[in-house]
């Protein structure tokens, strides 16, 4: 009955870790308790992990009733496992935790989104129900940012009526006063608009280009795994999400979400294109970059004034007037790496420990700087060189299991079927994969920081990844055992 009853709770995880979402998000001295919960839920994971009772849950990847598991046997465990010791390291370093505490309470709700999703993705159908609630916080986002965003009206002067006429209701929050900032807006929504762009436009080919093979194949591979759902009601309600997704984050203005977009979807672009095409396309690449370095080239002084600013400018929009003083922030950061080098000054510390211990010169030191504007200079003052190291692990191990899912995805396809889940994983593989890089060029020069509420979706999408290449080997063994049965049997 005890074995029951923790098997019940146990496949309810995501539910719980639902529940506490709130209290992880907005936590106070109060309800720190709940922070208790992923510890907990592993722990009554591990307990369930019984014979049948395992059998029938799925299981962590890797487990069996003769060995159990207290999390995901994944490539990223063990920076997992150094992350998650320096944020209990950073809680001696911090001077206040009650400033650290809100950052801790998200890097609790995030670690624990990472073990829920990588879980679920043991089967298809939960790493596809995870994509959906992934999307669906997205879009979520996008929703609080039209609502509670505190938009800019300098950069872009041709989106200010736009921005004038939108309500401004939410405001007050924990770690946003005044609103949500449209660059960190920008930073969360990038993890989403690769991913969802790339599905938006694979299902609005197949709907449209009806007698291509490769639209053939996935359109029957849409009717076999999604039996009963309406393709056209689909690509349109993707097509709607993606552009009012994308609406808010033009909006936001972020230079460096742009930029990470742009570069992103080059790449994708590039790697997609089908091998016989692709010298032409680096060729057609070159060419345009050769164009663009002598424009440059023969407008020195204008591309100066537009790197680091100036008050010739004639339209903001198209300076990068802040790189300055965002080099002076960098300094201060390195500093403060160079006096706390193992441990980090505690999550959040930056902001408080930077006016006082390495002012800036041209700022007042009443200005709430709220984090480095890099990602991984943040990471190092958070949780120190370690966590860096163990931050730039999980980018790292990330794209190795992307890249390996590419390669398992271009082997000969042993029957129709095969290949049309070969082709599936490319175009995840593509979207989770954009959605990554993207953020990682927008983090060099701003910064969704460790534990900050929208950096949720950085650890599903890590999540995801992890279980699509889960997926990918486990079809991978599959088909190699398909083909070696047929083999057998036609030789015998």
């Amino acid at each position: 009955m005890f074995k029951r009853t923790l098997f019940f709770v146990d496949r309810l995880h995501w539910l719980w870790l639902t529940l506490a979402a709130p209290f992880l998000l907005f936590p106070s001295p109060k309800t720190s308790l709940a922070m208790l919960i992923v510890p907990i839920l592993i722990l009554i994971h591990w307990l369930a992990q019984d014979g049948k009772l395992q059998a029938a849950s799925g299981g962590f990847t890797g487990s069996t009733p003769q060995q159990r598991s207290l999390i995901p046997s994944t490539p990223l465990n063990g920076s997992l496992v150094l992350m998650m010791l320096m944020v209990l390291v950073s809680l001696w370093a911090t001077f206040d935790i009650n400033d650290s505490l809100p950052k801790i309470g998200g890097m609790v709700l995030g670690i624990g989104a990472f073990l829920a999703v990588t879980r679920e993705s043991a089967r298809m159908r939960g790493w596809i129900l995870s994509l959906l609630y992934f999307l669906a916080i997205g879009l979520g986002i996008a929703t609080l940012g039209v609502l509670g965003t505190n938009w800019v009206n300098s950069k872009i002067t041709q989106l200010n009526p736009i921005i004038a006429r939108l309500p401004k209701v939410i405001s007050g929050i924990q770690g946003a006063g005044s609103g949500f900032h449209p660059n960190e807006v920008a930073g969360a929504l990038i993890w989403v608009l690769p991913v969802i762009l790339v599905m938006s436009v694979v299902l609005f080919l197949i709907s449209i280009f009806k007698g291509n093979d490769t639209a053939k194949k996935l359109r029957k591979a849409w009717e076999v795994k999604f039996p009963g759902w309406s393709l056209a009601v689909a690509t349109t309600l993707c097509l709607a999400v993606t552009f009012f997704i994308f609406a808010v984050f033009l909006l936001s203005q972020s230079r460096g979400g742009y930029i990470g977009l742009i570069v992103a979807l080059l790449v994708l672009i590039v790697i997609a294109i089908p091998r016989r095409f692709r010298w032409h396309s680096l060729v057609l690449l070159a060419i345009f970059t050769i164009a663009v370095g002598i424009i440059l080239g023969t407008h020195r002084e204008v591309v100066r004034i537009w790197i680091v600013g100036s008050n010739l400018t004639a339209d903001s929009g198209n300076s990068l007037y802040t790189l300055e003083g965002r080099q002076e922030v960098w300094t201060r950061a390195i500093y403060g790496i160079q006096d706390f080098p193992l441990t980090g000054m505690g999550m959040n510390a930056f902001r408080k420990v930077m006016p006082v211990f390495y002012p800036l010169y041209d700022k007042s030191t009443m200005v709430d700087i709220g984090h480095a504007h890099n990602e991984f200079l943040q990471a190092a003052l958070d949780l120190g060189i370690p966590g860096l190291c163990a931050f730039l692990a999980l980018y790292i191990g990330a794209f190795w299991i992307l890249a390996n899912i590419w390669k398992r995805s271009l082997h000969q396809a042993i029957n129709a079927e095969d290949e049309n889940w070969l082709l599936i994983f490319r175009l995840f593989t593509l979207g989770l994969g954009g959605g990554l890089l993207a953020h990682l060029l927008y983090g060099l020069t701003d910064a969704v920081a460790l534990g900050a509420k929208p950096g949720l979706l950085f650890w599903m999408l890590l999540g995801l990844i992890v279980g699509l290449g889960q997926q990918a080997q486990e079809h991978a063994s599959g088909a190699e055992r398909n083909a070696a049965e047929t083999a057998t049997a036609n030789l015998l």
